[in-house]
């Protein structure tokens, strides 16, 4: 078993950071169910069109651990980004503590499947989706990208500090002198996939290796932009494998360290960091 060492467009003019307050005045949200469970809900949000063209879509997956964490975390950019022209969604989830994995792969897959069956109603263009995640949701968008026909089903994904090795999340809780993050991360590894990763329980095995991005990895994947700060307590080294395996199957990938220690959407909080993911997006979303 490989182990991984790591793991919208319309714009207005400017694709600078203009704030939730001035960018998105006019947008209007509503909340939507893509699953029978009060945790598949996700909100909507959406200025009004100026034409009949369908926009580009973006999903947005928030972290927490897997077990904590709500689509309403991402309200001020998800504002933002409707405002930019995006028809954008936020959703939860299944949490490690309703369903262990993949429980948490389903709903987000299952979110997807939604926004493209109600495309035409919804004024998206169902081959412009863009998935968005942080931490925990990093991980479920980098899964978005290589599961299965990740390729048919978003066009791109940005994964902020994504989880996208739990082994390594588990191993580097269990050292001395790992910090609180570190060690809260390896717990919810074990809740994740409901066991232990470890010798003794080989079980445990193939569930770590389903939730492990790199695992699934194949030509024609969706391309991804993977983004960790060089001293946060999820580096860099989760995301290597990921982009080693990708590049392997040509499918275009970016992996970039920025210095400092912010975490997940705190990273998008940096204007000069929040301008490269919209022409990243924008990018990939004309």
């Amino acid at each position: 078993m490989r182990v991984l060492l790591v793991t919208s467009a319309i714009l207005v003019a400017s694709v600078g950071w203009a704030g939730p307050a001035q960018a998105a005045p006019t947008v209007k949200m509503k909340t939507v169910s893509f699953g029978a469970l009060k945790s598949q809900r996700m909100d909507v949000y959406a200025a009004p069109a100026k034409n009949k063209k369908k926009r580009p879509a973006i999903l947005l997956i928030h972290g927490g651990y897997w077990w904590g964490g709500d689509k309403s975390h991402w309200k001020s950019f998800a504002k933002d980004l409707a405002g930019r022209g995006y028809v954008v969604f936020s959703a939860n989830y299944r949490l490690s503590q309703q369903a262990v994995w993949p429980a948490q792969r389903e709903d987000s897959e299952a979110a997807v499947k939604y926004i493209r069956k109600k495309a035409g109603k919804l004024g998206v263009n169902p081959k412009r989706i863009i998935a968005m995640g942080t931490s925990a949701g990093g991980q479920l968008a980098s899964m978005l990208a290589v599961h299965g026909t990740g390729g048919s089903r978003v066009r791109a994904v940005v994964a902020l500090s994504p989880v996208n090795s739990p082994m390594d999340g588990y191993e580097a809780g269990g050292r001395d002198g790992a910090d609180y993050h570190t060690r809260r991360l390896r717990q919810a590894v074990i809740q994740l996939l409901g066991c232990t990763p470890v010798f003794q329980d080989p079980d445990c095995w193939p569930l770590l290796t389903d939730a492990t991005p790199d695992e699934h990895v194949t030509e024609g994947d969706a391309p991804a932009l993977i983004v960790h700060s060089a001293k946060e307590f999820v580096t860099a080294e989760q995301s290597q494998a990921l982009r080693a395996e990708m590049r392997a199957a040509d499918v275009p990938v970016t992996l970039r360290e920025l210095p400092g220690d912010r975490h997940g959407a705190e990273i998008l909080k940096n204007k000069k960091n929040y301008n490269q993911v919209l022409k990243w997006i924008a990018k990939w979303a004309r």
